[in-house]
């Protein structure tokens, strides 16, 4: 129900355009299929990849670019489509990546906001749910690979990933 509610919100916003949805795999990919769907207008969909790096479930201050973009977004009205918005790292990244290359405007749709995420300044952000402190897997999200196929999205148990931190 939320997707597609927040689908019917970014419909209203965007009427007159034909946004593209970029999807940050892989946690995102089915968020953003969904929303797509959710959405009813026309609009194009491509896909980024970016990893990151982190110890102990800490950023490091590291991103890194694995799949670029494959069309021209100048001039586009584009909205970033991830499944957390955790230290806000990453998101930082990728708004100020995309807005290098011209758009017309840059927005974030996020599934999950975790708490005491930072403000992006002049990016409008559209958000699913604030999620508790912790791990989330599921509807997409995975440790380690795994997980991603649960139907709905779940707070990992800690004893899961800390026992594999102590190792």
């Amino acid at each position: 129900d939320r997707v597609a509610a927040l689908g019917a919100q970014l419909g209203a916003d965007y009427a007159d355009r034909q946004p593209v949805l970029i999807g940050v795999l892989g946690g995102a990919a089915t968020f953003t299929v969904d929303l797509a769907r959710a959405y009813p207008g026309q609009l194009e969909i491509s896909w980024m990849a970016i990893r990151s790096y982190s110890t102990r479930n800490r950023a490091s201050g590291s991103v890194r670019l694995l799949k670029d973009l494959d069309l021209d977004i100048a001039g586009r009205h584009v909205i970033i489509v991830d499944g957390v918005i955790d230290t806000g790292l990453t998101m930082s990244w990728l708004i100020g990546n995309l807005a290098q290359r011209g758009p017309a405007s840059v927005s974030v749709c996020v599934l999950l906001r975790k708490p005491d995420t930072p403000e992006f300044t002049d990016t409008r952000l559209y958000v699913g749910f604030d999620a508790p402190p912790g791990l989330i897997v599921g509807y997409g999200l995975d440790y380690r690979g795994h997980y991603r196929n649960l139907r709905c999205a779940a707070l990992l148990a800690p004893a899961v990933y800390e026992a594999v931190s102590a190792r």
